[in-house]
């Protein structure tokens, strides 16, 4: 609950800051002019500091936004400008009056939705009054809609001014619409509401429907991913991937993702969210799955080596030619190294699930299988408990079978790249052999911390 005095002083408060804002570079004029004495330029920049007091004087400054600002401003949860930057449509203010299911993501899930606006940019310092944080979260558009009444006292020493400004404030902001208009820029769908009952054509009815752009949920979507991806937290965890004496913790990474730029150079003419995203809107993939017949991992009883393998090589031929996409990539920066730990680590994760698969076959099973016994001791785990395997369990308990597994997908992996990427052959040397190492090891020690160990 918010306070009866930060309710009373929220608009000289608001106030107060647009000054300090806008007069913050003639302040420092006026310092450095007092300091050297030149009158001249003190009195220039003192004139100019009280004409931007007087221009968000509390009387002058609210006259100006209810009776010119707030008609040139059109507000809401769903704008028009979105769809087309020349459509003239109406916003709306989406206030949900019923519940809807869980299944479905939108602007309902959002328990306080931005507000956007869009209109002349010389009145969008009424958006930024509605937006104003007046403590605890609470901002200026929540004490208007909550019909606050020491914020309408605030409004003016006179009482009918006061509920006049208010009332024209709180229209603005729930878009209240008797006859809400659309343009020709808008789409427009037309849905038939009684195709059901109606028996020949021109008995249909329709309802026409404008769908418009959610600029509140695409704003929380942005904030949202933003912070995922650029919070201190996630620099930090995606630096210390490669750091070994680092603690490795989870990180964000987002795969195939998009962005739609919305009014070009000048997204404040869209709105004035869209102003603060610069225009960046961001698609998550929507892709359909992949349909692919299901087959079982059938490693063959003459196969010498599990990464050599052509069943292996079948299992992961597509996340194996995302990474040699990756690779072929020659840029040297932050996004195109973490595509490339991201491809490893996709490829790693679907070889420890086959892994996982072999593992859960009867033990003993890697008996008459060519396999080298490192990765017999990895692929078979529970032979060693059988009567008859004293020496199979002996060098399981060394553990020396581990780094040799190590070191048998390190040098797979240097030699299938040498051989996909010809051009790039010279430069895969023992550096990258150390490095695809250390993500197996990586990556076993992340299976390792939730409880699935790969190496049994």
């Amino acid at each position: 609950m918010i306070t009866n005095d930060l309710a009373q002083m929220a608009v000289s408060r608001f106030l107060e800051q647009q000054i300090d804002a806008k007069s913050e570079k003639l302040q420092k004029q006026l310092m450095k002019a007092q300091e050297d004495g030149n009158h001249a330029v003190i009195t220039e920049c003192q004139a100019q500091i009280d004409e931007i007091k007087q221009k968000f004087e509390r009387t002058h400054w609210l006259d100006v936004a209810v009776n010119s600002m707030a008609k040139q401003l059109k507000f809401g949860t769903h704008i028009s400008k979105g769809i087309h930057p020349d459509a003239k449509g109406d916003n709306v203010n989406f206030v949900p009056k019923q519940q809807r299911p869980n299944t479905l993501v939108g602007t309902h899930n959002l328990a306080n939705p931005a507000l956007d606006a869009n209109g002349n940019a010389a009145a969008l310092p009424l958006a930024s009054f509605f937006d104003f944080d007046v403590g605890q979260g609470v901002k200026v558009r929540d004490l208007i809609l909550a019909d606050n009444e020491q914020f309408i006292a605030s409004l003016s020493d006179d009482k009918e001014t006061a509920s006049y400004y208010h009332a024209c404030f709180k229209q603005v902001l729930q878009s209240t619409m008797e006859n809400p208009t659309t343009h020709e820029r808008n789409k427009q769908m037309l849905w038939t509401v009684n195709d059901n009952t109606a028996n020949h054509l021109d008995e249909l009815q329709y309802i026409n429907i404008i769908p418009l752009y959610p600029s509140a949920l695409s704003y929380e979507v942005y904030l949202k991913i933003n912070q995922l991806r650029y919070s201190d937290e996630n620099k930090k965890a995606l630096e210390n991937r490669f750091k070994l004496n680092a603690t490795h913790t989870p990180y964000v990474s987002m795969k195939d993702l998009a962005t739609v730029q919305l009014g070009g150079s000048k997204p404040q003419n869209i709105s004035q969210l869209m102003s603060r995203q610069g225009g960046r809107n961001y698609l998550l993939p929507s892709l359909p799955p992949k349909i692919a017949q299901s087959r079982e991992f059938a490693l063959s009883k003459f196969a010498e080596n599990f990464f050599h393998s052509k069943t292996l090589k079948y299992h992961i031929r597509d996340d194996f030619e995302y990474v040699i996409q990756v690779v072929k990539d020659a840029r040297n920066n932050v996004d195109v190294r973490d595509k490339r730990k991201d491809a490893i680590d996709r490829m790693l994760h679907t070889i420890f699930a086959i892994a996982h698969t072999l593992q859960e076959k009867s033990a003993g099973w890697s008996k008459d299988y060519a396999l080298p016994r490192s990765q017999k001791i990895w692929l078979d785990p529970y032979r060693a408990d059988l009567d008859d395997e004293e020496e199979f369990a002996q060098h399981k308990d060394k553990n020396e079978w581990q780094k040799e597994i190590l070191e048998d997908f390190a040098s797979w992996f240097n030699n299938e790249l040498r051989e996909q990427c010809q051009n790039l052959k010279y430069d895969i040397a023992d550096a990258e052999f150390i490095e695809w190492k250390r993500e197996i090891e990586d990556m076993q020690g992340h299976y390792q911390r939730m409880g699935k160990g790969v190496f049994l």
